[in-house]
């Protein structure tokens, strides 16, 4: 079933509920075009400094002071004597000139140009010719052969019916009754056979290459930035010198009256008492732990079709096996194509050179949400092309888990389309016993082959 995603309706549902809870106008919002979210969410290592600790219960041992003091003395009229005491200061001293130093801060903005290092390029796609000889061997059949010379020696008998009657052994040239007869002829000996020869031919290995066209180069840049000239300022100021010293002196003076003689006295005692504190054990420490950090931004949206081709039909966790006895994984195929109608220049016209997926898997039991990347690299320029790609799943998930696709363009301009894609794992396999129950009521499928508009 064709399924067509506009991004104006995400637009729409999101501006409207907006406008519901603010009450802005949407051109205060995003102005007057349409805009795409674009989301780059993502997991980050950061150090994080974890205060924690613990209450220790400490056994101590104090002293309990119960010392008193016991006061008792008499009125007496003799007389005494009071320590009259004339200690004073005799103040003097003198003033230095003395050098110390300032920190002074100053500096001043300042505008330069200087040129940075931009890097960029681009691949395409070469027809590489290449190629190599091999030398190999085959076998072919030989006629040959030759003739050899026999010789054939027979008699013929004469007829002689005097001399030849009884004669057994006759003589050539005698007057005997038979003639020996000697004939040559010819044999052919055939010496066909197998042989093994040796050829060179042109093996083509000539391929369609990706290169890469490295556009980098130096860029003139202008920056203004801050000159600090602070400083260490030596500076003279007036110091006094003081000189002053105390003088310890005084007098006893002899009195006569009636005064109190203290005769008061400490009874010194006490006792050891064991008693518990709590002292806190601080066990902080820097922890390194893996943050969500939600980040995005908004980008002018762009036009055309994404065709979609999954396989197999049911996604699998990489714990269960194919039918190849292999760790199961998805397969995918994802083309695309650019509407440029409107376009009213060649540089106008919108390419892909990046495409990025990823599928964000909705775990069961409440395990959170793990993303899985499957796509993420460069791709040769172009306003048509396709990629493939596989990956393989360490988690089940639910209906819920989204496959996104990002499409983006050499001016900045990104697509995006998503889609159902769930997860079979050994929680969300419901096996029925009734074998007359389809398989789509026994796994979880999502698409297949799809196109989709944006």
């Amino acid at each position: 079933m064709k399924k067509i995603i506009l991004v104006k309706i995400f637009l729409f549902i999101f501006l409207f509920s907006t406008l519901f809870f603010v009450s802005l106008p949407v051109k205060q919002i995003f102005g007057d075009d349409n805009l795409v979210w674009v989301d780059t969410s993502h997991w980050e290592i950061q150090n994080q400094w974890v205060t924690e600790g613990y209450w220790k219960e400490v056994n101590n041992r104090r002293w309990v002071d119960t010392s008193y003091l016991v006061k008792q003395g008499y009125w007496s009229y003799d007389d005494y004597y009071v320590w009259v005491d004339t200690s004073h200061w005799v103040n003097s001293g003198y003033w230095i000139n003395e050098e110390y130093k300032v920190w002074v801060n100053s500096g001043y903005y300042k505008t330069d140009t200087y040129y940075a290092w931009v890097k960029s390029g681009y691949y395409v796609n070469e027809w590489v010719k290449s190629g190599y000889f091999q030398t190999y061997s085959y076998q072919v059949w030989v006629k040959s052969g030759f003739y050899i010379q026999k010789t054939l020696q027979y008699w013929i008998p004469e007829y002689d019916p005097g001399w030849g009657i009884n004669r057994q052994y006759p003589v050539v040239g005698s007057a005997g009754h038979a003639t020996l007869v000697t004939k040559h002829y010819y044999v052919w000996m055939d010496t066909s056979h197998w042989e093994t020869r040796y050829s060179t031919r042109w093996v083509d290995t000539s391929h369609w290459q990706s290169r890469y066209i490295d556009t980098s180069h130096w860029q003139l840049k202008t920056r203004t930035y801050w000159v600090d000239t602070s400083h260490y300022e030596t500076r003279t100021r007036k110091k006094w010198i003081d000189t002053s010293y105390h003088v310890s002196s005084g007098y006893w003076d002899r009195r006569t009256g009636r005064h109190w003689v203290d005769t008061s006295y400490y009874v010194n005692q006490g006792y050891w008492e064991n008693y518990k504190t709590f002292e806190w054990v601080d066990t902080s420490h820097p922890e390194t732990k893996k943050v969500w950090v939600t980040s995005g931004y908004y980008t002018e949206p762009m036009h055309g079709k994404i065709y979609v081709e999954k396989s197999p039909k049911y996604v699998f966790t990489k714990w269960h096996k194919d039918q190849n006895g292999e760790e199961s994984k998805m397969n995918l195929k994802i083309a695309w194509e650019i509407d440029n109608s409107n376009s009213q220049t060649e540089k106008d016209k919108k390419r892909i050179n990046r495409v990025y997926v990823y599928e964000d898997v909705v775990r069961y039991n409440g395990e959170g949400v793990e993303r899985v990347e499957i796509f993420n690299n460069n791709v040769s320029s172009s306003e048509s092309g396709y990629i493939e790609a596989f990956t393989k799943f360490e988690h089940g998930g639910s209906p819920e888990s989204i496959l996104h696709i990002y499409l983006y363009s050499e001016n900045g301009e990104i697509a995006h389309v998503s889609f159902s894609n769930p997860i079979n794992g050994f929680r969300s396999i419901n096996i029925h016993n009734d074998s007359t129950k389809d398989n789509s009521d026994i796994w979880l499928e999502g698409i297949l082959n799809e196109e989709y508009e944006f």
